[in-house]
């Protein structure tokens, strides 16, 4: 197994936590590629990765016009990693990268690792009754459906092997935050291994969160749309 790995951050108006997430990944030495997609962020946010780039290789931004999704964040990133693995995360300082160590040894084990907030040894701290319900929601709508047995399927902090992620990106529909759950299902279907490790999960301090109700809306249309895939009927 190459030891090297990649991440990919999705950025969208991350002025104020984009530049302590980098420094922490550039000191972790077998992260050899740091790819971030920013969706045109008007408040700075490239302007300090920017200024990273000056002083090291390793960081690739990937500018884009408008918003276009977080699930079409990490297939249009994912072209750009050449380590067997990768990681995604997000750039609000939420997913902390002193829990990659543990989540990459797993990755020998597993094509798909989550960082999950739903098992023993993990912990959410500042999430308020909306963001619980919401995420509690997602979850159980999607095992109730797919009779899934992962405990966190939203989760956004992952460790993916690069091939199996290329074979599972072929039946991705979604371009949003359906995608966490979707390429869960897909992995499912088709017999890759999902493994969970514990975190401990931080709600953001700074900045706001970008999930609304379009984003609710597109999950379920492609959970209901998967329902009635050929590659979910029975075989």
């Amino acid at each position: 197994m190459n030891e090297d790995f990649s991440v990919i951050i999705p950025t969208y108006n991350e002025r104020e936590n984009i530049g302590t997430l980098i420094s922490e990944l550039l000191k972790i030495n077998y992260i050899k590629k740091i790819i971030i997609v920013d969706d045109n962020s008007s408040d700075g946010t490239k302007e300090i990765i920017k200024s990273f780039e000056k002083f090291t290789n390793k960081i690739i931004l990937i500018e884009r016009k408008s918003k276009l999704g977080i699930g079409s964040a990490y297939l249009l990133g994912s072209k750009y990693v050449d380590t067997d693995f990768f990681i995604t995360m997000d750039g609000d300082l939420s997913h902390n990268p002193i829990f990659i160590e543990v989540m990459k040894n797993f990755a020998k084990r597993a094509h798909i690792v989550i960082g999950s907030r739903h098992i023993k040894g993990s912990r959410i701290i500042g999430w308020g009754f909306y963001r619980y319900f919401v995420h509690n929601l997602a979850n159980f709508i999607a095992k109730l459906f797919f009779l899934m047995n992962v405990k966190d399927l939203t989760s956004g902090f992952r460790v993916y092997n690069k091939r199996a992620f290329e074979i599972l990106s072929k039946h991705i529909i979604s371009k949003g935050f359906a995608f966490q759950v979707e390429i869960l299902l897909i992995a499912k279907r088709l017999g890759f291994k999902i493994y969970e490790c514990p975190i401990v999960f931080v709600n953001r301090k700074k900045g706001s969160s970008k999930f609304n109700m379009k984003e609710a809306l597109e999950f379920l249309f492609v959970l209901f749309k998967h329902l009635n895939s050929k590659l979910f009927q029975p075989s």
